[in-house]
């Protein structure tokens, strides 16, 4: 099985976690496990692997998780053929694709330095920046620069994680993920992958070098805007080691409910994302030609080695001529696409950068990242493209 979609749909199975076969996951919703006996207790709390407590594991969880994997793991097709990860592939859930991020961040670079791409989402561009108070060095390097990355990466200490988001939020840069492996790694360094605005289905980070990936499952993964959640996938003992202990100790573990939510979603993932993808081009091509239009930003798949994007996804942003104000103008006569602060709804949805997902981040941080105030971000989701054309001409005309 190595189809995308086939795996999105059938994942690797839960069956073996259930004394029956459901044809859908079960929700465990509980918060603790019984044992037939005190010595099968004791043997749970010494690592026999028995369910003990949701916050350490639960089958609900679990069967997400080993879902995601396989989904990390799938082969990716290249003109050279189809690579994969060389090594076996676990993931862990949490709570929100932000306590994914801190864990991996932490578990990872805890106690050194990281280097980590600027032009980012802006609330890790706001945690990363704390770090310092707890003896964590952050070095900031220009998104989808590589030279700027490895100066950044050998002109300090050398750093325990390299991070980097492709394609970055809001402005879809690209970072080619095999080269900043190899950065990272001449280093000494491990690389994270924050792939959220492509999903899975789009980009599999681990198959190009990277040793995490990290995804808010909030987003395209769950897929309905009802769920938060987040996931990092690596490889089985880096998982184990680094951060299934930053979940359990810091309080990252999520909801059974919210496991099986988010268990649903993947079930369509390839379908939602290819039809977003395609409508997102149709509605590029007309925002470009648009005379109110400055800048259309797509992610640049020249700059990537074939494959490693399939294609640009469904996120774009656009600049709006006028600064601000046109930009919120154009935002209150749309119809269709609804203002959220999200991304990665069935619907598309609109925000404004500058005094919203990245309102957290310095303005003269927020200029050097080459967000202006007059720039939207587009989420688009599976409406007919025409509708969402119309939308968007409406709004654009005043």
């Amino acid at each position: 099985m190595t189809d995308f979609s086939t795996r999105a749909v059938h994942g690797v199975g839960h069956q073996d976690e259930e004394p029956v076969s459901p044809h859908t996951a079960p929700i465990h919703q509980t918060t603790s496990f019984t044992f037939p006996s005190v010595r099968d207790g004791v043997d749970a709390f010494q690592g026999s692997g028995a369910y003990l407590y949701t916050r350490k594991a639960n089958p609900t969880i679990r069967a997400l998780e080993r879902h995601l994997a396989a989904l990390e793991a799938a082969p990716v097709e290249t003109p050279e053929g189809a690579r994969a990860p060389d090594f076996d592939v676990d993931c862990r859930f949490f709570t929100t694709g932000m306590a994914a991020i801190t864990a991996a961040v932490l578990g990872v670079g805890g106690g050194g330095r990281i280097v980590c791409q600027g032009g980012i989402y802006g609330t890790t561009e706001a945690m990363v920046s704390t770090l310092d108070r707890f003896g964590v060095e952050v070095a900031f390097a220009r998104v989808g620069d590589l030279d700027a990355l490895e100066a950044t990466v050998t002109e300090g200490a050398p750093p325990r994680l390299v991070y980097i988001e492709t394609p970055a939020n809001p402005l879809t840069q690209v970072t080619d993920i095999e080269a900043a492996a190899a950065i990272a790694h001449a280093a000494g360094a491990r690389l994270a992958v924050d792939a959220t605005f492509a999903s899975p289905a789009l980009l599999r980070p681990l198959a190009w070098g990277a040793d995490l990936s990290i995804h808010s499952t909030t987003k395209f993964i769950a897929g309905h805007g009802v769920v938060l959640g987040g996931s990092v996938s690596g490889p089985a003992e880096l998982i184990e080691d680094a951060i299934e202990p930053m979940r359990v100790r810091f309080g990252g573990s999520a909801d059974p409910f919210a496991a099986w939510l988010t268990l649903l979603g993947t079930k369509t993932l390839a379908i939602r994302v290819d039809r977003a993808a395609a409508t997102a081009e149709v509605l590029a091509e007309f925002l470009g030609r648009h005379p109110r239009v400055s800048r259309v930003f797509r992610p640049d798949l020249s700059a990537l080695p074939a494959g490693q994007l399939v294609t640009g996804g469904p996120m774009l942003s656009f600049e709006v001529e006028g600064g601000g104000e046109a930009a919120l103008g154009v935002v209150d006569r749309l119809e269709l696409i609804t203002l959220a602060p999200t991304l990665g709804n069935l619907d598309t949805l609109v925000q404004h950068p500058w005094s919203m997902s990245h309102v957290v981040v310095p303005e003269a941080r927020r200029i050097e990242m080459g967000i202006t105030s007059g720039v939207l971000r587009v989420s688009v989701g599976i409406e007919a493209v025409a509708d969402l054309v119309a939308d968007l001409d409406r709004a654009l005309a005043g």
